[in-house]
């Protein structure tokens, strides 16, 4: 399922890219040696380090450049845990924007053609959008999405779309949980 990002929404994505290459920019040598990243791309950001003024923001401007053609969560999540990285908590946070807009939109389109046939908006519409979301937060009440999405297409009030948000951000939030508390409980690969 391909979900539509809109123009601004796909500015927003560039301008936190051109974010994460000023904070690699930012990093000590050291620390550039340890990124999950591939040399060439290491090489690049040792050199914006050395950059003054108009040609550091170019090189951050290349480095940014050469992150959107890749997967930048492994770079991210780095600098989540060794910095303390507000990117990742932006990321997770416009990825829920995006899923929730996807869900309204869902709904949007079948109150949209029941009303052409003159029927009421089904209790379990079709949602790929929702699918998703339930794919990537196991946690998530489908139902209870469901039933905020329905009232919000049925008055547009924008208290019904925060409710769908905050249900997803609730998810996501039990998610990490049991994910970090897997990960305490795992027992240390440790040489013997």
């Amino acid at each position: 399922m391909q979900i539509r990002i809109s123009r601004s929404e796909k500015k927003r994505q560039a301008n936190r890219v051109e974010e994460l290459a000023h904070e690699l920019a930012g990093l000590s040598p050291n620390e550039i040696s340890n990124l999950p990243a591939d040399d060439f791309l290491k090489k690049e950001i040792l050199a914006a380090r050395s950059m003054k003024g108009g040609a550091r923001k170019r090189q951050t401007k290349h480095i940014a450049g050469e992150l959107r053609r890749r997967d930048t969560s492994e770079l991210t999540s780095y600098l989540a845990t060794r910095k303390g990285s507000h990117l990742q908590e932006q990321a997770d946070f416009h990825e829920l924007e995006i899923l929730r807009q996807a869900i309204i939109t869902d709904v949007i389109a079948c109150q949209e053609e029941a009303r052409g046939l003159d029927l009421p908006l089904p209790q379990e519409w079709e949602s790929p959008a929702l699918e998703k979301a339930l794919e990537q937060l196991p946690e998530l009440s489908a139902a209870a999405v469901r039933n905020a999405a329905h009232r919000y297409a049925r008055n547009r009030k924008i208290a019904h779309s925060r409710e769908i948000f905050r249900l997803l951000k609730a998810a996501q939030a039990r998610q990490r949980y049991h994910e970090l508390q897997a990960k305490m409980q795992e027992p240390e690969n440790q040489p013997e």
